[in-house]
């Protein structure tokens, strides 16, 4: 077949159908790993080495992602990262290439960084540029080059992360913390941001928000719920989401410890001031997480105060509350024990059997202080704070002589470092011991000296709430209810649905010395005879907690 002949087949002939972008527009990425680096001008040099590039070659840059730090161990965790790869889909005039100064700022990840880079280039149509280096991918053997380096990134994040990983465990084994302090803290260490809080040493100290934060956490254990607790810290000028505050119950930080992945499933303790004590935090635990048999999350009502504080007398459970809307009628049961159940309140409906509502009134009645022995209650409880004021005033007495030593050890170590007598190292070390010594020494001071100022003022208090406390609970808000049943009885009550009678266990001790107290004295008007004592035999040995709650 000659050549003429050959033309004519031409038209059959088979074309490359790659896709071709000839567009001049370019984007351009920028990215820093960490605070540090963004503020040392390297998202800067990036920026300037991308429009260099662009305008050596003709390329014109018309959109701009990054500008902040964002670790790029994991590609699709970086925000900025996120919403350059979702312009580029969602674009109907793709950009011809995306500029990279380097491309490990593109991605540390390895295989995951390649397929992505193969994605924007062979199903979008979109190059990637390294301006530092002047690779492209435009041709096969520029992409092979350029996948190299991401699988070099890769190479040297696994590399450093050999390197760093044992010096981080170390690190974390002493007692420090990684990362920012969580809420209600300030950090000081040689790599925080702000500069006034730079320190050789770290130092994670509680702050105001963090004392006010403590509130929370004895709130929490009195029942409330996280929304009114929310609602009160704003109050106090906290502004904190249920997010967040469902994340702080969780995070064994606040009660001096700490957990990390690094870790590997440990918890150490922390060089932190912790913000609440173990046991506390564990029993925010034990209400977050249920644990309590029997127990059933249910809605609040006003006409089922006693929700989460009635226990089965039968099995232990504790009981739930439901509303029989067809009758509306409110009602407690016991889930374990089959018909273990007894109306809220009394109703003609129920034959006007008394429900647990009323007879928690009368059973707060049985705790109401009669007017004819207020002296003598008075006398009484001064008589055990007297004995109780001894003991105090011995530890009041072993906590300045500790202040004084500390201070004065504070003292002798600041002359000697001003003198020159002790390397700065050595110093700072034991001054952070000291000082740390302190200021778990100072607080009890002050609580002690407030408890002896405000003694008679809570008396007074406190007698007048235990002759109303029955008004106080049927007037009270449900949150008021549930303080008043948290403070007389802390775990609960039992109740005895088949007699419909209460079996208290645990009672405040406040309220078993006012029971003691008028039983004995009655006793006496009847001409019975009754052991003398400067205290009541029932209470003896204890601390008694005067009423302060501000109920």
């Amino acid at each position: 077949m000659d050549r003429d002949e050959l033309k004519k087949f031409q038209r059959f002939g088979k074309r490359n159908e790659e896709m071709k972008n000839c567009s001049k527009d370019v984007w351009s990425y920028t990215r820093v790993s960490s605070i540090e680096q963004k503020d040392n001008y390297s998202l800067d040099n990036q920026d300037v080495a991308a429009k260099q590039y662009a305008a050596m070659n003709g390329y014109q840059i018309v959109r701009t992602f990054g500008g902040t730090y964002e670790s790029a161990k994991e590609d699709f965790t970086r925000a900025e990262f996120n919403s350059l790869i979702s312009e580029v889909v969602k674009a109907r005039k793709k950009p011809f290439a995306i500029i990279i100064y380097k491309m490990n700022r593109f991605s540390r990840s390895g295989g995951s960084g390649i397929s992505l880079a193969d994605t924007l280039i062979n199903d979008y149509g979109v190059n990637l540029i390294e301006a530092v280096s002047g690779l492209d991918t435009t041709t096969p053997k520029g992409q092979l080059e350029i996948y190299k380096k991401l699988l070099t990134a890769r190479e040297e994040n696994i590399t450093r992360l050999e390197h760093t990983i044992p010096g981080l465990k170390s690190f974390l084994n002493a007692g420090n913390w990684l990362g920012s302090a969580p809420m209600g803290y300030d950090h000081y260490g040689t790599r925080v941001h702000d500069f006034d809080k730079r320190s050789i040493h770290q130092d994670i100290r509680l702050n105001e928000v963090g004392k006010k934060l403590q509130l929370a956490w004895q709130w929490k254990t009195e029942g409330e719920t996280d929304v009114e607790i929310i609602r009160r810290l704003n109050g106090f000028g906290v502004k904190i989401t249920t997010q967040r505050i469902s994340t702080m119950w969780r995070n064994v930080f606040y009660c001096g410890l700490i957990a990390n992945k690094l870790l590997e499933g440990k918890v150490i303790e922390g060089n932190h001031e912790a913000m609440v004590s173990k046991q506390l935090f564990l029993k925010v635990q034990d209400i977050i997480s249920n644990r309590k048999q029997g127990y059933t999350v249910v809605k609040e009502s006003e006409a089922r105060p006693l929700t989460g504080y009635l226990y089965c007398s039968i099995c232990n459970g504790r009981m739930t509350s439901y509303e029989n809307k067809k009758k509306k009628l409110h009602y407690y049961k016991c889930q374990n024990c089959n018909g273990s159940c007894i109306n809220a309140t009394t109703s003609a409906r129920l034959n006007n059997k008394i429900g647990a509502n009323e007879m928690f009134v009368d059973l707060l009645d049985s705790y109401v202080l009669e007017d004819k022995y207020i002296d003598l209650f008075k006398l009484q409880i001064e008589k055990i704070l007297t004995s109780e004021s001894k003991e105090k005033r011995n530890e009041d007495t072993l906590i300045k002589k500790q202040l004084t030593e500390l201070k004065n050890k504070r003292d002798k170590l600041e002359e000697r470092h001003a003198y020159g007598d002790i390397e700065q190292d050595i110093y700072l070390k034991f001054l952070d011991k000291i000082n740390i010594q302190i200021n778990e020494i100072e607080p009890k001071e002050d609580i002690s000296e407030k408890q002896i100022s405000n003694l008679k003022n809570q008396l007074n208090k406190s007698i007048f709430f235990l002759q109303n406390i029955s008004k106080y609970w049927a007037s009270g808000s449900l949150r008021h209810k549930k303080k008043i049943q948290k403070l007389v009885f802390p775990e609960g009550i039992i109740l005895d649905t088949k007699n419909r009678k209460y079996l208290t266990s645990k009672v405040n001790e406040l309220f078993v010395l006012n029971h003691s107290f008028t039983d004995k004295y009655k006793a006496k008007e009847k001409g019975l005879t009754t052991n003398k004592s400067d205290k009541s035999s029932t209470v003896a040995g204890t601390r008694v907690e005067l009423v302060t709650s501000g109920l």
